[in-house]
């Protein structure tokens, strides 16, 4: 936090000290006895100095930019930044269930779980349970002063997740007044409508001030069918014509729907002659309706170009709906002049849903189904592979509406601090922060999957009522459900197959911490610039799921309770030594180094540290260099993640169609594998199979040690003293990274 003087005074200082503007942690209380010097911090270092002539590369966007920018979600301008890449955000969560609507950051493409997000230097509650990525929806740009980002080099000063880098979020600290900020987007096709509404007032009163910020805002789904170069999209299938791996093996064929004739919304399928029938709405069969059929895909199957069938445009979504209240309050309070009090509240709630195609299922449909007219009877009969098989249907549920879920957020967090001055050259911050999530997701326009199995597969008992097959299912209240067709089923048969589930879950963060800082003595080119601190944190993660998707009842979804979590105890040291001053090509030459030793109850202990040199040749020249080993420790997720359903299309390497795919120097070796397994050289899957994804488990391991990149980053800056506000900065970074810790796709 910065004392009360002018930003000129304190520039006019940092130009002056010879280790790089060395402006101390916490509160700056070298003190002229007119006037106190307020000192610019920015983050990279705790040794604080302005961005230009930070050791490691420092981009620097104030509040007013965010507004100029028509901005109303920090993570919004990061996204834009060339540094950053788009983590989770309302444009790519929308198939990810527990996820939706969340808005990460991503530093230099590393993933977001190694971007570190502080919010006034001090860490913040993550936003997904057993993940350490920020939602940075909880934070409101209203409040924002400044954003800095930092890149490389961060781990041995503020800890495990900064492999990639540090955005610390600045927020006001004072405001005397009321501002009130409005708007509204409408894009020229309908969707994605947005609104935004701000109100931020704060006082001075006497030794205590505050600012205070309320926002609220809304932004709408965008579907592919609300975009007409989604509806008529680009179709890439297969290039019929390559004959090895050199050969380009995909190209654009034509615009419009593709659509996959596997499922229709009242079921389909494919006699041995290799027919396709579906039913008509009132129960009818007939030839499916197809369109222009597309060349093989690179999975083999085939698709088609309109028609009847599962349409990818009519049931894909682009940007996830999001509403979002905000309120964050900063409060400070000089207990004398030496010595003052903040406290940081803020509260916000997020919802957001999801939204998919409707549930889709291969079922078996016998011949003997009493649904069926003797023409689909004998239909089914002749797609049995063998006797008694019957016909594999395949049946979207549109009658039972697209699968949502409902994402519910809400965000608590606390910081209290006390920093001063312990000298006229050192300097305190002791803080404790705490942060509460309740994050529940809930579903609607789920099914019991065997239920439903056991609905559709109806005989007639010997009174001539329609009953389901299974005498078991009959015992647990199975009532005949006829779905081939549209609206043919009761309402009865509905509620027993249909369901809604729900998973709550909550993240809770404490963090206690303290340092120092201040000049340890001086040398010829001037005075050495410390910083220790030491800091506790503790964070802890649970999700109880709904029972039935604890047994695997529902479709698609099987999930398991989470419970995890961990704590870390680290030490720190940060300098800054001059080490040469005022000769030729030196303007200045300064040492910076830090040390950072962190014991974790999960992976154990570990350190970071790094080494980097300042040379300034003049005013208008400075190179930078570090060298730095970071460390990574794994998250709750990562380590305690129970058993979770995930689903997958594969590719089978023994059939004929994709032979053509394999490098050549192992076709040989495959073809032979193959053969030995008794599989002809003609082989190919089915389009059923083709058309169909394979269950499969994710779980943690909790046996992960620290991930550890050893970094490196080469900088020069470059500001004319004849170009005022003109400054150039080009760095070069390389990241070695080991123990990389990955989750299965």
């Amino acid at each position: 936090m910065t004392s009360v003087s002018t930003t000129a005074k304190a520039i006019r200082f940092c130009l002056l000290v010879t280790a790089g503007c060395a402006v101390y942690s916490g509160t700056s209380y070298a003190k002229d006895k007119d006037e106190p010097i307020e000192r610019i911090e920015v983050t990279g270092s705790k040794i604080k100095r302005i961005g230009e002539l930070a050791p490691t590369p420092v981009t620097v966007i104030t509040g007013d930019g965010l507004i100029d920018a028509g901005v109303t979600n920090v993570a919004d301008l990061l996204h834009k930044m060339p540094n950053t890449l788009v983590g989770l955000s309302p444009e790519t969560t929308n198939n990810t269930v527990f996820a939706s609507g969340l808005n990460n950051t991503d530093l230099r493409g590393l993933g977001s779980n190694r971007t570190l997000i502080l919010v006034n230097g001090r860490r913040f509650v993550a936003g997904s349970p057993g993940s350490g990525a920020v939602d940075l929806n909880n934070i409101p740009t209203a409040i924002v002063e400044r954003i800095e980002i930092t890149t490389g080099g961060a781990s041995a000063v503020y800890g495990s997740d900064a492999i990639a880098g540090v955005v610390n979020i600045v927020t006001k600290t004072s405001f005397d007044g009321l501002a009130l900020d409005a708007s509204t987007t409408r894009p020229t096709q309908s969707g994605g409508e947005e609104e935004y509404a701000s109100l931020t007032f704060g006082s001075d009163i006497g030794k205590a001030n505050f600012v205070t910020n309320i926002s609220w805002s809304r932004q709408g789904q965008i579907a592919h069918m609300d975009r007409d170069f989604l509806r008529e999209a680009p179709i890439v299938v297969r290039n019929p014509n390559a004959s090895g791996p050199n050969d380009p093996q995909a190209i654009m064929w034509g615009h419009g729907q593709q659509v996959l004739a596997a499922y229709t919304k009242t079921g389909a399928f494919t006699t041995r002659a290799g027919e396709k029938y579906t039913f008509s709405d009132d129960g009818k069969i007939r030839p499916m309706k197809l369109g222009q059929p597309l060349p093989k895909l690179t999975n083999g199957r085939i698709d088609y170009l309109g028609g009847e069938g599962y349409s990818f445009a009519e049931n894909a979504f682009i940007k996830t709906p999001l509403d979002r209240i905000n309120f964050f309050t900063f409060m400070n309070y000089d207990i004398n002049d030496d010595h003052k009090f903040t406290m940081e509240a803020s509260y916000a709630k997020s919802e957001a849903y999801g939204e998919s195609s409707p549930a889709f299922l291969t079922i078996p449909l016998h011949v003997d189904n009493a649904f069926l007219s003797s023409e689909a009877a004998s239909l089914v009969k002749a797609s049995e592979r063998r006797p008694g098989d019957g016909a594999r249907v395949g049946y979207l549920a549109s009658d039972f509406g697209n699968r949502k879920y409902s994402q519910e957020r809400t965000t608590a967090r606390l910081a209290l601090g006390l920093e001063g001055a312990i000298s006229d050259t050192w300097s305190y911050d002791v803080y404790a922060t705490v942060g509460h999530v309740q994050a529940d997701t809930e579903w609607y326009g789920e099914m019991f999957e065997q239920r439903f199995k056991d609905a559709v597969d109806v005989i007639r008992d010997k009174n001539g009522a329609l009953v389901c097959r299974s005498e078991h299912a009959r015992a647990n209240g199975c009532k005949p459900l006829n779905v081939f067709g549209r609206g043919l089923y009761d309402k009865a048969a509905y509620n027993w197959v249909s369901t809604d589930a729900i998973r709550r879950s909550s993240i809770d963060q404490y963090v206690a911490g303290a340092s120092v800082s201040g000049d340890l003595f001086e040398l010829p080119a001037g005075f050495i610039a410390a910083a220790f601190s030491l800091e506790y944190r503790k964070e802890t993660a649970d999700t109880l799921p709904d029972p039935a998707m604890r047994e695997g009842l529902l479709f698609n979804n099987s999930s398991q309770p989470l419970s995890g979590e961990f704590d870390v105890t680290e030490a720190s040291a940060e300098l800054s030594v001059p080490l040469l001053k005022d000769i030729m090509l030196v303007q200045d030459l300064t040492l910076e180094t830090a040390f950072r030793y962190m014991d974790y109850s999960t992976s154990g202990s570990d350190n970071a540290w790094k080494v980097g040199f300042n040379w300034a040749l003049n005013d208008d020249f400075r190179i930078r260099a570090n060298r730095s080993k970071s460390v990574r420790a794994p998250n709750i997720a990562e380590l305690f993640n129970p058993s979770s359903q995930t689903f997958r299309g594969i590719n089978d390497y023994c059939a004929a169609s994709y032979r053509n795919r394999i490098n050549p120097i192992y076709l040989s070796n495959v073809l032979a594998n193959c053969a030995a397994q008794g599989i002809p050289t003609t082989f190919e899957p089915s389009q059923e199979w083709y058309g169909s994804t394979r269950p499969g488990f994710i779980v943690g391991n909790p046996e992960l040690k620290n991930e550890v990149a050893n970094d490196f980053t080469l900088g020069f800056i470059y500001t004319p003293s004849y170009l005022e506000n003109f400054s150039l900065t080009v760095d070069y970074w390389k990241f070695d990274m080991e123990n990389v810790i990955n989750n299965f796709s």
